[in-house]
């Protein structure tokens, strides 16, 4: 098996370097030309002529996805002109799916030298921190080669981007309410805290009076980077869910949601008020701030927060909180301060809602307190429920489902369709969430503990040989 593995993983580094070598070699589209369209068969038609004219014009205005159309329509205008061998066709390719190539050429790298380098070890927690490596590589390069391909307006990715900060902001509450115990409605306020704090701190200075130009350019004149913005978020929600606490986190039960469910509607009424425009802008929109035009960076920042979550579950702090939701009597007995921790919970989770509110407010690209209602607090509370209350991997899982189906897998439902002349019943605007909301019940009729209950998907029975046709354990 040891030799195995290192001779696969020399085939696949030599694959990786060729594919590495060609795309950074690859001719530009100027170069291509000259290949493709010799010039004495341009000089014999005009019109092949100015086809080439305006790719070259293309490239000079900076404008590579229009030239790249226009030689699609040369190549078809004139497949008996154009000079295409083996050696063009193959530059053609990887000029085409430079980036795509690259990036292929990079993982198969990486994944032969871990490949390479789980052939020397013994231990089987390397093995797995090896795995957990390729598998993280293999999703990360995944994303951006999907984006490449489909575009980074393409429904796929507009699913991808939103589901990766559902994942954050559904995991943040799971350590609340599923991890502590502790039910808690303001999610909401927290992830409104955060984005208000995002963009008001990244707006660019030149653009600020035009932003509060009912408030004389604003109080704040100056910007921050866009992730020291993010930490400020985090940091900002962590802050109010402190002095929230103090008074909320001895409350129980009902009591406890109502309450912070009143905190939520309060900070948005505040948000909102007059006398704040110069800092808030009023009940007028905050725009102009800095946002992402690629998935790798929600999906980066997520990535870090929800395995920081995840630490923490899985260290003294999180064995603390999961003992106060299971007998709170039990864990004071073994000296337990329960306010404590749960002040701990209520603020860390709070502080990953704020981040996952500043990422909410790039990928909206704009701002207002009056979108933040109590229902966007009722569906990150849905998606950890169909979840599984107390599994990270279910609360990830049931973001990406819940966002594919209200935003992409349904939308035929809301459009009049025919079969012949025949009208297709119900199929009107609306009739998508009275199919959504059906499915979400049969959901939880059938999974009452949530797809994955309080389990978690492991590594583990992948890493664990076989014995006698099954694994161990």
């Amino acid at each position: 098996m040891k030799v195995f593995k290192i001779i696969l993983s020399l085939l696949l580094a030599i694959i990786a370097c060729l594919l590495i070598f060609f795309s950074i070699n690859a001719l530009d589209l100027s170069a291509l030309l000259k290949e493709i369209v010799p010039l004495e068969t341009m000089q014999q038609d005009a019109g092949l002529e100015k086809a080439v004219k305006r790719i070259n014009d293309c490239l000079a205005d900076g404008n590579q996805n229009r030239a790249l159309r226009s030689l699609n329509r040369l190549l078809d205008d004139y497949p008996d002109k154009v000079h295409l061998d083996v050696q063009t066709k193959l530059d053609l390719f990887f000029y085409r799916n430079n980036k795509v190539m690259l990036t292929l050429g990079v993982y198969v790298l990486f994944f032969s030298a871990a490949l390479a380098v789980s052939a020397f070890l013994k231990q089987q927690k390397h093995q797995t921190a090896v795995l957990v490596a390729i598998l993280v590589a293999s999703l990360y390069a995944g994303i951006y080669i999907v984006e490449d391909l489909v575009g980074v307006n393409s429904m796929l990715m507009t699913v991808l981007k939103k589901g990766a900060i559902y994942a954050l902001l559904a995991v943040s509450m799971n350590l609340l309410n599923g991890f502590t115990g502790l039910f808690s409605l303001g999610q909401a306020g927290f992830m409104l805290v955060g984005a208000y704090t995002y963009a008001i701190f990244t707006i660019e200075n030149t653009s600020r009076a035009q932003v509060y130009q009912y408030y004389q350019g604003g109080l704040v004149q100056f910007t921050l980077p866009t992730l020291v913005a993010i930490l400020l978020a985090g940091l900002a929600a962590a802050f109010f869910a402190f002095l929230i606490g103090l008074p909320v986190l001895r409350l129980k039960s009902d009591y406890l949601a109502i309450a912070t469910l009143g905190f939520a509607e309060i900070i948005r009424a505040v948000l909102q008020y007059d006398g704040l425009g110069r800092i808030t802008n009023g009940s007028n929109l905050l725009r102009k701030f800095t946002t992402f035009n690629t998935a790798l960076f929600p999906f980066a920042v997520s990535g870090i927060c929800i395995a920081l979550i995840a630490l923490l579950i899985h260290s003294t702090y999180g064995r603390s909180f999961k003992a106060i939701r299971d007998d709170e009597v039990a864990a004071e007995a073994m000296g337990i301060n329960l306010f404590v921790y749960k002040q701990l919970a209520f603020v860390i989770s709070s502080f990953f809602a704020g981040i996952g509110g500043a990422l909410l407010a790039m990928y909206q690209t704009t701002v207002q307190a009056a979108a933040f209602t109590s229902a966007m607090t009722y569906e990150i509370l849905l998606i950890v429920v169909i979840g599984g209350m107390g599994s990270i991997s279910g609360s990830i899982l049931a973001s990406f489902l819940f966002i594919a189906s209200s935003e992409w897998w349904l939308r035929f439902l809301d459009n009049v369709t025919y079969i012949g002349t025949f009208k297709v019943p119900f199929f009107r605007s609306g009739f998508r969430m009275v199919v959504f909301s059906v499915i979400i019940m049969v959901v939880v009729l059938f999974y009452r503990k949530g797809i994955m209950g309080d389990k978690e998907f492991g590594l583990k029975s992948l890493m664990e040989p076989r014995k006698g046709g099954k694994r161990r354990g």
